[in-house]
């Protein structure tokens, strides 16, 4: 949560979570609290967040509250928090759309990076929005010169982030076009936090750490991918023209060898898969900002079973048939 501070929305009937909420958030968000639907949707249209924390227990319908809160402000990134004997969070949260969720009992490190990487996403999204009413709006005009792909290779550095992520958006765009595969990976280093160093240099070793991954991943992609740091424990590997299959292939290859990393030694990771592959799903709506969810969901699965392992999500059933071939 850098750069200009967030617009984020409480909504908790009982005060003591409220309270936690605000004592983590204090100084580095904008923050609103809701303590009934009523008072949060009067707050949703006066503040205009940018994100809702929203609780969701047997008494409060947090679920149904965030389809109202979307309604009233567009847009609107929504992460729901469940208590702790809810057993089915993750599933709960899909269904209901949730951009992210928390299970109780709520720590502040946990909540930071659930919403930083919501909050990502959220923009990454605005983004592409943004960039596809500009290409309607240039449609009638004479076609660009074709991307210089080569140029998003490995070796990305912070400079080159905001063309790279451009880069991306137009990529998926061309895919659904074009009718080609594309896959997202999320990268991401197993209990990062709890291996640094105690004694005050623990941010210098975490930079050493995500400069050795970055350099680590983008020595095994091809010229046409893209590697970018995404938080501080994880990277956004982006592969064009990759199916499923081979997108897995390159996940395993990917925890692997970030477990080459020297500055911390004996460090582990996941990876969450998402793809989008025209042949199998022809009729999917596919975007960046959703593949760069379905990842993170992805990823979020494989650290909560223990890490160390590569999740692909569910692979989508082939097409039916119209007729039958014999012979």
């Amino acid at each position: 949560m850098s750069g200009a501070k967030p617009r984020i929305l409480i909504v908790d009937p009982t005060a003591p979570v409220a309270a936690a909420l605000r004592k983590f958030l204090d100084g580095i968000a904008e923050l609103n609290v809701g303590m009934t639907p009523a008072e949060a949707l009067v707050q949703a249209k006066a503040a205009k967040p940018d994100l809702a924390v929203v609780s969701v227990s047997p008494t409060f319908d947090g679920e149904g509250l965030a389809a109202q809160l979307r309604d009233v402000c567009p847009g609107l990134a929504v992460v729901l928090l469940y208590a702790p004997e809810e057993e089915r969070a993750l599933e709960r949260c899909a269904r209901a759309r949730g951009d992210g969720l928390l299970v109780g009992p709520i720590k502040r490190t946990v909540v930071l990076a659930t919403l930083k990487n919501v909050l990502r996403v959220s923009e990454l999204e605005r983004l592409n929005r943004d960039l596809t009413e500009k290409l309607e709006r240039a449609k009638a005009a004479p076609p660009p010169p074709p991307a210089r792909v080569a140029a998003a290779g490995p070796g990305v550095n912070a400079h080159d982030e905001t063309f790279f992520k451009k880069y991306m958006l137009l990529e998926v765009k061309r895919s659904r076009r074009y009718q080609y595969p594309v896959a997202l990976l999320i990268v991401g280093i197993d209990g990062l936090a709890g291996k640094l160093p105690k004694d005050g240099s623990g941010e210098k070793v975490q930079a050493r750490v995500q400069e050795e991954g970055l350099t680590l991943l983008s020595s095994m992609l091809r010229d046409v991918d893209v590697a970018l740091p995404f938080a501080d424990d994880r990277f956004l590997l982006f592969l064009p023209h990759t199916p499923r299959a081979g997108s897995v292939i390159v996940a395993e290859r990917a925890a692997k060898k970030l477990g080459e990393i020297t500055t911390i030694p004996g460090l582990t990771a996941s990876v969450g898969v998402a793809a989008y592959d025209p042949k199998l799903t022809p009729k999917a709506q596919v975007s960046f900002g959703g593949l760069v969810k379905d990842a993170t969901l992805a990823l979020k699965k494989a650290q909560e079973e223990g890490g160390n392992r590569v999740d692909a999500g569910s692979a989508p059933a082939p097409p039916k048939r119209d007729r039958i071939s014999l012979g």
